[in-house]
């Protein structure tokens, strides 16, 4: 792979982690930090990292480096709740935009409530809209299985979601 080309490739994979990140909860600086460290490990190892594999590594180093840096600070890391608005249609009248707040605060509350492998299947599926194929190569694991953890994930929300009380 020419320097060039693994290059773009980093910058390129380094946006959409950083978007993850963002989608997560880190702050725009936290972000870039964590993924400065990433880039930064990923060439240092580069010569082990098998090519194909690239995205997974930097999803799986960024993704630790997170978790560790909100655990270090002990802070709650909470997601990117604009992005979570998306989900719910927007409505119209200040009763209406009112009950979309809750619906929101309501499909926040539940994504904190799941596992975080749970919680990564649903942002990387409805949140940053990757493919099934995507997501099974940041995840390292075939399509099929992809589809039946998403499928326990979405029984999860929604077990968890039927039991809360949001209206």
């Amino acid at each position: 792979m020419a320097n060039e080309t693994l290059e773009d490739l980093l910058i390129e994979e380094a946006k959409v982690v950083f978007k993850y990140l963002v989608k997560m909860g880190a702050s725009k600086e936290d972000a870039e930090d964590i993924i400065q460290d990433t880039l930064f490990k990923t060439i240092e190892n580069i010569d082990g990292i098998d090519e194909n594999k690239i995205r997974a590594w930097l999803f799986k180093v960024a993704i630790n480096r997170y978790y560790n840096l909100y655990k270090k600070n002990k802070r709650v890391s909470p997601i990117a709740t604009e992005k979570v608005e998306e989900l719910v249609e927007p409505l119209k009248g200040p009763e209406e935009q009112y009950m979309t707040q809750e619906k929101v605060k309501g499909i926040y509350l539940v994504l904190e409530q799941l596992k975080p492998a749970y919680r990564n299947l649903i942002i990387f599926k409805y949140l940053m809209e990757l493919s099934y194929k995507e997501i099974a190569s940041i995840m390292e694991l075939n399509e099929e299985k992809v589809k039946v953890y998403l499928y326990r994930a979405r029984n999860k929300f929604k077990e968890i979601w039927e039991g809360q009380q949001f209206e």
